[in-house]
């Protein structure tokens, strides 16, 4: 009963704590390169990024052969006295101090033993792989959540090799500068731990651009999922996928509407009561809501109301194209040393009509930039 019980734990921890990852990972990043650098570390800016960013995408890993590991990192680590145990620890507790964070701030139960079994066993396996060390006998958490990772994960393919038996098709999605790219795929091959699909040319490089591969859920999959790409196969539209995790939501197919990037840079102004202003660029838009990326908060807070204004005369070559809406902030994205400001925008007709413009051929010139990456790949 006690394992029943904490294996219904681990699964609920998996599928909450990915969206945890999604979103601290630029924040993890720039703490490893600042208390690498604090320590005098000689190590390049994109060496140091490099080997933070393996860290932090393999931390859910329980054995050295399904980290995703660059060949050299560990000689990396090793240069200029680096102190290798010091940098490891301090950023692991770094991360479990803003899960629990995170948790409070979305009402989520925090799972800490969990966190802390995966990272002691996350470190172990690290240590014998630097330093040759023998095996140390790890302890019951450890054992029990290196078997749910397992579990889960060969859950999941079982559910995809039954799709296959079915002949039944699984559907990708991946974001491409803000554009959604979803496309069938059939599935090909089923190993132990990997699964090959074939797939349209489009999907495969946004999935490649990507960095991960999404697959929405059905009947067969309770919930959508996230793997890793083992291996790309452009000439003959294949790929093949590993690691598979299920995520809590899919937060890129509830989008009512295409959010897309700017081609441009576009200066914004957030006007407030008071008239307080706080300027800052034009991350993405939609015809619902639109982002902003500013290094000023003057006194902004989650359900403000505010009025925007920006300029699409350089985007769309019309003269007097400037939007004025009214927004409410609906979630503030802190990094190092800027925010950003999603809101839900309030557009009049006359704005629609100019935002949709926008956005339309913004979505044509997006998918014609896809096809021209797609030619790097193919031979």
């Amino acid at each position: 009963m006690q394992n029943e019980i904490l294996t219904s734990e681990q699964n609920s921890f998996f599928t909450t704590v990915t969206l945890f990852l999604e979103e601290f990972e630029p924040k993890f990043l720039n703490y490893f390169i600042s208390l690498c650098s604090s320590y005098h570390c000689a190590l390049p800016y994109d060496e140091k990024e490099e080997i933070a960013r393996s860290l932090y995408r393999n931390v859910l890993k329980c054995s050295f052969e399904a980290m995703n590991f660059e060949d050299n990192i560990f000689i990396k680590m090793r240069q200029d006295g680096v102190m290798v145990g010091f940098l490891i620890n301090r950023s692991m507790f770094y991360l479990l101090e803003n899960y629990i964070i995170f948790a409070k701030n979305h009402q989520i139960a925090p799972q800490i033993e969990i966190l802390i079994g995966c990272m002691t066993q996350f470190i172990q396996v690290l240590e014998n792989a630097m330093t040759d060390k023998v095996n140390l006998p790890i302890g019951e958490l450890d054992s029990a959540f290196n078997n749910s990772l397992i579990m889960n994960n060969n859950t999941i393919i079982d559910s995809l090799k039954k799709m296959q038996r079915d002949n039944q098709s699984v559907r990708f999605l991946n974001l491409y500068q803000g554009v959604p790219i979803s496309y069938d795929a059939t599935i090909l091959e089923v190993d132990a731990q990997s699964i090959t699909f074939s797939i349209d040319r489009l999907q495969e490089v946004a999935m490649k651009l990507d960095g991960n591969a999404y697959i929405v859920k059905n009947k067969y999959l309770s919930k959508p999922l996230k793997a890793d790409i083992l291996y790309n196969n452009f000439s003959e539209n294949t790929v093949t996928l590993n690691n598979f995790i299920y995520l809590l939501n899919m937060p890129a197919i509830q989008r009512e509407y295409v959010r897309v990037h700017p081609n441009i840079i576009a200066n914004v102004y957030l006007h407030q009561f008071g008239n307080v202003q706080t300027a800052g660029r034009l991350y993405d838009i939609s015809m619902k809501g639109l982002g902003v990326v500013s290094h000023e908060n003057n006194g902004i807070f989650i359900g403000a109301k505010v009025l925007v204004d920006f300029d699409l005369n350089s985007i769309l070559h019309h003269k007097g194209d400037t939007i004025k809406v009214e927004a409410e902030v609906i979630n503030i994205i802190e990094y190092k040393d800027s925010y950003r400001y999603c809101m839900q925008i309030f557009p009049e007709k006359r704005m629609i009509e100019k935002i949709t413009e926008y956005i339309l051929d913004r979505e044509k010139e997006i998918l014609e930039n896809l096809q021209d990456e797609l030619k790097e790949y193919i031979f």
